[in-house]
């Protein structure tokens, strides 16, 4: 059996592109005791910019450039909060979402 460990730290990641979708990959596979990871993005889904030429070239439908980040963050483990990020407070260690 696992004991929890306490959270210790919370990592936000903002915006849900290329880089935060592999970090979130690489998160499922190897995730840190005590650290909660939190995904905030306007919306549940976000462009794969390297499928762009292939999609202009006509090799893949609009559907298919789609990162689903709701599954992602599930597979992750991690929170995924929709809105935009309108300001950080790094004194307090805060982020703040409108949406």
């Amino acid at each position: 059996m696992h004991t929890a460990l306490p959270l210790t730290r919370d990592v936000v990641l903002v915006g849900g592109g290329h880089a935060h979708a592999l970090v979130l990959r690489m998160w499922a596979m190897r995730p840190l005791p005590g650290v909660r990871l939190t995904l905030v993005n306007p919306t549940p889904t976000a462009a794969y910019s390297g499928m762009l030429p292939g999609h202009v070239a006509g090799h893949y439908p609009r559907a298919a450039l789609e990162i689903d980040l709701v599954r992602l963050a599930r597979f992750a483990g991690a929170r995924l909060v929709l809105g935009h990020v309108t300001g950080i407070d790094t004194d307090r260690r805060l982020v703040r979402v409108e949406g």
